[in-house]
């Protein structure tokens, strides 16, 4: 019973992995105007919610949820997002898009 919350914090920092993953892919994407409001648009998505920085606090901060991460590979990540970093980054690679590409005008959505 002792492993339980080692083992649901590795699980919990499983889960944000694969966000890592896809926030480090949309910053290496080379800037293509005729998809820059999909770009933004995913960028802004990407952008850690509320709950993710909470579960990042839980994560990074209790001596389990430190080790989990440690032992995971998320434990930078985590500190990236409690820092702001990766706000910060996003946020940079949309500012980015929208000075190279002008300000995209929103992606067509489906009208019935």
């Amino acid at each position: 019973m002792k492993l339980a919350p080692l083992v649901l914090a590795a699980f919990l920092g499983g889960c944000a992995t694969a966000s890592h993953d896809e926030r480090a892919s949309l910053l290496k994407q080379p800037v293509n105007c005729q998809s820059a409001a999909e770009d933004i648009a995913a960028l802004e998505a990407a952008m850690p919610s509320r709950g993710e920085r909470a579960k990042t606090v839980v994560l990074s901060l209790t001596p389990v949820g430190a080790a989990a991460g440690v032992v995971t590979g998320t434990y930078r990540d985590n500190a990236r997002i409690l820092t702001g970093r990766t706000q910060e980054e996003l946020s940079a690679r949309v500012e980015e898009i929208q000075v190279t590409c002008g300000k995209p005008a929103a992606p067509e959505t489906a009208k019935p």
